[in-house]
């Protein structure tokens, strides 16, 4: 009995999050916000619904969801229709901590902010989660401290006035970071030849992180997009994908 609610709990959270992810135009494009919008990632269902409500009370952000199990959250921010712009995350979760899931989500994604949030001194976490590529970290019980740490982090800025010496990066700097890409120095000449196609990919691939969902996104096979992200990888001089799309970005802008 206890596995056949297991599998249904489990087929349920999987049609919630496609579910989640198919909401948009027809076209797959992002629903448009009127403010920045937040997610929230804690454990503790009070926690959460304490957040939500001193966000929402403000009134310039948009909660968008709030999750407690980090592998589904992680599915929500990978796709760009479910992505909030700052994502409020835990350090303490149930089965992993909040640095792993922050280095898990900023080795794939360039843009998304990311702000730690833990009922522990900040002093325990800091350093670990700067280095995991988030933008700052907050308590959770200073509500004024809180707000301020989601304004600057949504205003591409870092944040962590209890933690001075720790150096946060912004999310492209922490993105070159995790992904240990130095420079793109080395970019092959033919860079600036880089086809429609190698474009649409390293644009989709940079928003999304997944090979899927640019092939569908683009009309191509799953096979034919990784095909053309290795050429424009070769052409850009990049070891990586990570670094072909910050060698991408610096030379031709984000796009």
């Amino acid at each position: 009995m206890a596995s056949s609610q297991c599998a249904h709990t489990c087929t349920d959270t999987i049609q919630l999050v496609e579910s989640l992810a198919e909401q948009g135009d027809s076209e797959g494009a992002p629903m448009e916000q009127s403010q920045p919008t937040v997610a929230i990632v804690d454990n503790d269902r009070f926690t959460r619904q304490a957040l939500k409500q001193i966000i929402e009370q403000d009134g310039r952000y948009s909660v968008i969801w709030d999750r407690s199990d980090a592998d589904v959250a992680q599915r929500l921010v990978m796709q760009p229709q479910t992505r909030p712009d700052v994502l409020l995350l835990d350090m303490s979760l149930t089965d992993t901590t909040g640095v792993d899931v922050c280095r898990a989500i900023r080795s794939k994604l360039s843009d998304i902010r990311i702000l730690g949030i833990t009922a522990f001194p900040p002093s325990q976490y800091a350093a670990d989660l700067a280095a995991a590529g988030a933008q700052g970290l907050v308590t959770k019980d200073a509500n004024a401290e809180l707000l301020a740490g989601i304004r600057a982090v949504a205003d591409n800025q870092t944040y962590c006035p209890t933690m001075p010496s720790v150096r946060f990066r912004t999310p492209i700097d922490a993105f070159r970071m995790v992904n240990d890409f130095a420079t793109s120095s080395n970019a092959n000449t033919d860079a600036a030849t880089l086809s429609e196609r190698e474009q649409a990919v390293l644009r989709s691939y940079a928003r999304t992180g997944s090979y899927k969902i640019t092939a569908k996104a683009l009309g191509i096979s799953d096979s034919t997009a990784r095909n053309t992200m290795a050429h424009a990888k070769a052409k850009l001089g990049a070891a990586s994908t990570a670094a072909a799309i910050i060698a991408w970005q610096e030379r031709f802008g984000r796009q």
